[in-house]
């Protein structure tokens, strides 16, 4: 459900949130609250019923516990993201970080406290991620600027955000299939214990999640925003710098893991995955491709054009599908890692080629709008 709501309101709205008028913003975000809102209410109501659903076709009653919990989780998540992601896109950045923390710290605590107590249950669990999301939704509606409503208003963005997003929530369906398949054959060939050192191996690499998640919350909204203001050169040498400097930092971060693998396993894991070293060199390579692919996917949404994104996903599950098993059978667990870099190459080379087409193709028109009063 996040990805359905990334691809149908939250990647449209940090791409053309920022570069709508003044006089235009209470009207367009009064109508991407309401998309969000009736999405929420969808995503409500579709997880209750699922999942008696699969209790009753599984014959397993005690699933009907988790119906509650689960929905009111997923209902208050979603908007509780909603909210952190608006505050990026209407450049207030303190209050998105504040949102999470009034989120997030409180359901961290409340969770180790059960823990400790030894009454963690996964009921507990999910009713205090959707408790402690209140906190965050709260805040969100205080910090919410003016809206307005109005039906055309509100149709006229909803058809605008489908013809930005009807590319992206397939992509988004894909992106799963694309990422897991390689994975999924590893312990058919070599057990349960190959699935601990590949996730061993990809939790030390996944510090770098960090500063992607931030960049993801920042550079798409920041994108547009310069497009809409200065044009596509400004919007080119941002996104170049955050390429130049945040490349860097993953690159460096990459390095110090690659030179001493086992000493960060032994670190985290004790002496359990030791053999696994060339495991962790392979993943910081693959996390490394992976950083580029956010600055790519950032300035194609800027310009309004997803299409490069689903048709990269299509070839790239296309390509997991034929190979996700003779490479595990070729490399062994070497494979899996193998495959995601070459899902990833894949990726990038479809969308920097589309990138470069379309931004040869705007400044050719640019360029003639520019020549035409001289003729």
């Amino acid at each position: 459900m996040n990805s359905i709501q990334n691809a149908l309101v939250v990647a449209p709205m940090m791409s053309i949130g920022p570069k709508t008028t003044d006089d235009n913003r209470p009207h367009y975000f009064g109508a991407v609250v309401i998309q969000q809102l009736c999405l929420a209410i969808l995503s409500f109501a579709g997880i209750n019923l699922a999942v008696h659903a699969v209790a009753i076709y599984f014959r397993q009653p005690d699933l009907n516990q988790l119906s509650w919990p689960l929905s009111a989780t997923v209902f208050a998540y979603l908007v509780q993201d909603f909210f952190r992601r608006y505050l990026f896109a209407t450049k207030q950045r303190r209050r998105a970080f504040l949102n999470d923390a009034m989120s997030y710290v409180p359901q961290l605590l409340i969770i180790v406290l059960f823990a400790k107590a030894g009454r963690l249950t996964t009921p507990r669990a999910l009713w205090t991620i959707a408790f402690t999301s209140v906190f965050g939704i709260v805040a969100g509606i205080v910090w919410l600027e003016r809206i307005s409503y109005s039906g055309g208003k509100l149709r006229s963005v909803i058809s605008q955000h489908w013809k930005f997003s009807r590319w992206l929530v397939p992509s988004g369906m894909m992106e799963w299939t694309s990422s897991y398949l390689f994975l999924m054959a590893a312990p058919i060939y070599f057990g349960a214990v190959a699935a601990g050192a590949l996730r061993s191996a990809q939790n030390i690499v996944g510090v770098a999640h960090i500063w992607f998640l931030g960049l993801e919350n920042v550079v798409p909204a920041e994108t547009a925003r310069i497009l809409h203001n200065n044009g596509i050169h400004a919007a080119e040498k941002y996104i170049m710098r955050i390429i130049a400097v945040w490349g860097t930092i993953t690159g460096l971060f990459v390095l110090m893991i690659g030179v001493a693998p086992n000493f960060w396993l032994q670190l985290a894991y004790g002496t359990k995955y030791l053999q696994y070293g060339h495991l962790l060199r392979l993943y910081g390579f693959l996390y490394l491709l992976a950083f580029l692919g956010g600055p790519l996917r950032a300035s194609l949404q800027a310009l309004e054009f997803t299409a490069p994104i689903f048709w990269s996903y299509c070839v790239m599950t296309v390509f997991s599908i034929i190979f996700a098993v003779p490479f595990v059978k070729w490399f062994g667990l070497s494979g899996v890692i193998i495959g995601s870099i070459a899902t990833q190459i894949i990726f990038q080379v479809i969308l920097i080629s589309s990138l470069v087409a379309k931004l040869s193709g705007l400044k050719q028109i640019h360029n003639s709008k520019i020549e035409m009063p001289m003729l």
